[in-house]
């Protein structure tokens, strides 16, 4: 008989639980048989729960609060249902996942299929149809109300057993499917264990009203999920709980393996709350500041913050500070509010990067002397960053984490490397930067999504640019605010534009997870500062500081030959300009057609074409050079002459500075933002930066779009952007833009910001559109409204707790933050001396940087090409890809001429459709 099967072989009936495993180690290095028993396991985990309690006062605070329990009993219950989390795999359907252990264990083969329900659901029905009975009767016998109880304690179970990062499912097949009886008999010893070892000495009694005590522990559940799938991933670490498959008895493993295990792993995981520094000034947090604070700044510094959740809208212009006033109402929270850190929700990747960086250098400042905060970046290319790839310390030999020597880290950032390892952790750090997506994801029925609910608990939630939302983004960011709210949680929301509407909507959103009645704001000045705590409002009206006051002009241009005549003419005086088109096709037709218009001895050097559809490799290049000609800090030599052709994607992400700016039209608000590019520091004449007013003149925006006439029909934008009709699909509102610009011909910056916008967006705007645009407008709206039902569908539901709802969760890579026309990446691959190579020469991701991406109805699948080398070089590559081909096409290029390569894929239709790519102009689909 095998040793290990022998000493099993003596186990008492009270302790079968030995006989079931939990984890393996299958590396070449391990001998065969080595595992974790399954009851040491289920004990890690609980430990870190126990220690991570104990360890995170604010944390046991937040659960006994909303529970109502006191803190021993609230420990012991979390305890013992972190120990049953894993109490599905003692069916088995799961133990025959592993023949050699089960026949190693209790000397037989698989008897039992592992289907549809994994170990997760299958824990979840155990305690619905079996432990639960006997749970209750051996803990709450003299109850009377023992239903209502096993209800109440259905929510722990649901939360627990849902560790995997969704809900268990259900299921009406009895449980002899999965479990032989043997296997309900060790299941109810382990659990018997579980009660009487963490629930001894402990009074389990429920208030009067049981009802509301369920439902708000049903709210409540979503949060203790998280807490479930974080323990989890820290006792599964087998640095720290290393294998064990030899009997030990349960409460000696407690005290002297898994708690030690647990408190060391809790030490080295950055998770835990830093004391933050004393109250400070603006200079304080940012040293490099040395000018008068701005107004908006100078009112965050000295408005009232109490104990509890707040609720902040900054609104002023660009340059006003606004980030600046974040991070002082950030660290007064802090100091006076209570909250751990915060995370910064940014509306691109590129800004998010910017605000990573800025980040970097003020962080520290939050936290006492001595201690050492982590700064996480989130989100899907972030290992692309250099400077955050830098910033993650390895893993040290030993398996400490974080521990790296102290001359290896950087000065400006440093995180442990669990906490950066993916996305669903990074919300867990101190302070986080990413996009707002990684936010949005906590709501919605995205697998993980509880992780990153309790990693924005006791956070600063602090969204820029909160107009950028769509009527999707913006639903999904009201159901967040609510869910923040209910955990305690404060938010800093910023906006240079935003609409009276979306402003009472947050504020309503964010009230209503107070359980409170949305207030109604009563004014509507601008800059604005508002704030809701305690239940009442705070409206300030505040100046903005006098370097960004402004009177912005208008030029409405009819044609694109205007345009172009007027880049020519501004190049020739030495100026820089900025077109921004807005569509791709627009942007390389402009491009084009000033290639054959500017002198030939410089083209290449004077004129670039910037916008999405560019290899990642290409686009990172293109952005640093955009910021090296036009950004704050360039200089004459690195501006005159120059233009910029390009897309929405400097519309936020960049801080460039242009002497001329000719835009498409766009709506009011993206106008505004596009214009805050337009000479946007101060400069001599020349072009070089200077500490004193500008001396190149007020700025003047020109608009190219089509003439806003009373008469305007359904082709009265199309017929001038035919390329752009989806991009900004409500005309109204653009016809509004226009009518606006020509019967004002400028805008006061700040005075007219908040009524330029309220003219397009306002109550009563609908009523001065055209009846020959009313019905597409109403279209639009109707779209919007779809919208928002399909965000409110695809977020969980607060009332209902912790349960899988009717339709399936996703997987976060698949999670719809966004909507829009679903889009794939094309990889493309030089075919070159028969060798299929990426076309980034990168050392590191090569292959991802090599990606662009394009609607799936234009590159729906992959071509074959013609030469059977190729293909075969490409049927290789993506064998090594495995899974990641789902979501890319491999796109094979050949050069045709120099600099310009050509390759194939198949669209929607399944039609071969010709691609062709060059580092000038970025990807063309067709001919």
């Amino acid at each position: 008989m095998n040793p290990v099967h022998s000493i099993m072989a003596d186990l008492s009936d009270d302790k079968t639980y030995f006989l079931y495993w939990a984890k393996t180690d299958r590396s070449k290095e391990s001998s065969p048989g080595t595992c974790h028993l399954l009851p040491y396991h289920c004990l890690d985990v609980a430990a870190v729960g126990s220690v991570l309690l104990r360890k995170n006062r604010p944390l046991l605070d937040f659960f006994t609060e909303h529970t109502g329990l006191d803190e021993q009993t609230f420990t012991g219950l979390a305890c013992s249902f972190l120990a049953l989390h894993d109490v599905g795999k003692f069916s088995e359907a799961f133990q025959g996942l592993q023949e050699d252990l089960l026949y190693q264990f209790r000397g037989r083969k698989k008897s039992k299929p592992y289907d549809h329900l994994h170990h997760d659901s299958l824990g979840f029905l155990l305690w619905r149809d079996r432990l639960a009975k006997q749970f209750c009767s051996a803990h709450l016998a003299e109850h009377e109300d023992l239903w209502d109880w096993q209800d109440f304690l259905e929510i722990w179970a649901l939360a627990c057993t849902g560790h995997h990062g969704q809900p268990p499912k259900g299921s009406d097949r009895p449980l002899l499917r999965w479990f032989l009886p043997e296997n309900l008999a060790a299941a109810e010893a382990f659990s018997c264990f579980c009660g009487r070892f963490f629930l001894q000495d402990i009074v389990l009694a429920a208030p009067i009203d049981f009802q509301l005590w369920s439902r708000q522990m049903r709210c409540l559940s979503w949060w203790l999920a998280g807490f479930a799938v974080l323990c989890d991933w820290l006792g599964s670490n087998s640095d720290f709980f290393p294998l064990r498959s030899e009997p030990l008895d349960l409460e000696a493993y407690w005290q002297e393996i898994a708690l030690p295990a647990a408190e060391r792993i809790i030490q080295n995981s950055d998770i835990l709350p830093l004391p933050c520094s004393t109250p400070t000034t603006l200079s304080g947090l940012f040293p490099s500041i040395i000018h008068t604070p701005t107004p908006l700044q100078a009112e965050t510094a000295r408005i009232e913050i109490g104990q509890g959740p707040h609720l902040f809208i900054l609104e002023d212009v660009t340059g006003a500070g606004k980030t600046e006033a974040a991070f002082m109402l950030l660290h007064r929270l802090m100091t006076e509010g209570g909250a751990e850190g915060a995370y910064f929700a940014l509306p691109t990747m590129a800004t998010a990067n910017a605000m990573y960086q800025r980040t970097g250098a003020v962080y520290r400042q939050l936290y006492a002397e001595g201690s050492s905060p982590s700064l996480v970046l989130a989100h899907g290319s972030r290992h692309l960053m250099d400077g955050f790839v830098r910033s993650v310390l390895p893993a040290s030999p030993n398996g400490q984490l974080g521990q790296a020597p102290a001359e290896d880290r950087e000065a400006a950032v440093s995180c442990a490397a669990w906490l950066a390892d993916n996305r669903k952790k990074a919300l867990l750090a101190h302070i986080g930067a990413g996009t707002v997506d990684q936010a949005l994801l906590a709501v919605l029925c995205s697998r993980h999504q509880s992780m990153r609910l309790l990693g924005l608990r006791n956070k600063v939630l602090i969204v820029d640019e909160v107009h950028a939302c769509d009527a999707y983004m913006h639903q999904l960011l009201q159901v967040l605010l609510t869910f923040h709210a209910a955990a305690g949680g404060s938010a800093i929301l910023l906006s240079a534009t935003l609409p009276s509407a979306m402003r009472e909507e947050l504020l309503a959103a964010y009230a209503a997870g107070l359980g409170q009645h949305g207030p109604v704001p009563a004014k509507s000045g601008y800059p604005l500062l508002t704030l809701f705590t305690a239940g009442q409002l705070h409206e300030l009206e505040i100046a903005t500081r006098n370097e960004v006051r402004r009177k912005l002009s208008f030029t409405l241009f009819r044609e694109e030959q205007e345009a172009l005549d007027l880049i020519l003419e501004k190049t020739r005086q030495g100026q820089c300009v900025a077109w921004v088109r807005n569509t791709v096709a627009e942007a390389i037709k402009s491009y084009e057609q000033l290639r054959t218009l500017l002198p030939q001895d410089s083209i290449r050097d004077k004129i670039m074409l910037f916008h999405a559809r560019f290899a990642l490799s290409d686009r990172l290049a293109t952005e640093e050079q955009v910021l090296a000609r036009f950004g704050k800090n360039s200089r004459a030599r690195d501006r005159q002459g120059r233009v910029l052709i390009a897309t929405q994607v400097i519309e936020q992400s960049l801080d460039l500075d242009f002497d001329c700016m000719i835009s498409d039209l766009a709506p009011i608000d993206l106008l505004i933002q596009r214009a805050g590019r337009l000479r946007r520091h101060t400069r001599d004449r020349q072009g070089n930066p200077i500490d004193r007013p500008d001396e190149r003149g007020a700025p003047t925006l020109h608009v190219l779009g089509p003439e806003p006439s009373d008469d305007a029909g359904a082709g009265w934008f199309s017929t001038l952007f035919p390329t752009a009709v989806k991009v900004y699909d409500d005309h109204g509102r653009l016809w509004l833009t226009a009518r606006y610009l020509q019967e004002n011909g400028q805008l006061r910056v700040p005075e007219d910001m908040r009524s330029a916008v309220e003219y397009v967006y306002g109550p009563d705007s609908e009523v001065r559109i055209p009846e020959g645009l009313v019905v597409q407008s109403r279209e639009a709206e109707t779209g919007a409204m779809t919208d928002r039902s399909l965000a409110k569908m695809n977020s969980i539901n607060f009332a209902e707790g912790y349960t899988m709802p009717d339709h399936s969760w996703w997987d976060e890579s698949v999670t719809p933050t966004r909507l829009g026309e679903p889009s794939i990446a094309l990889r493309l691959a030089k075919w070159r001396d028969g060798r299929l190579r990426p076309w980034s020469a990168a050392e590191q991701n090569p292959w991802t940087l090599s990606e662009v991406s394009v609607r799936k109805r234009l590159a729906a699948e992959e071509a074959v090409p013609q030469n059977a080398d190729c293909a075969a070089a490409m049927a290789a590559l993506q064998e090594q890809w495995g899974g990641r081909r789902n979501f890319s096409l491999l796109v094979p290029l050949v050069e045709i001429e120099d600099g310009t390569w050509q390759g194939c894929v198949k669209n929607g239709q399944g039609e071969e459709v010709p691609v062709r790519y060059s580092p000038d102009t970025g990807l063309v689909l067709g001919g």
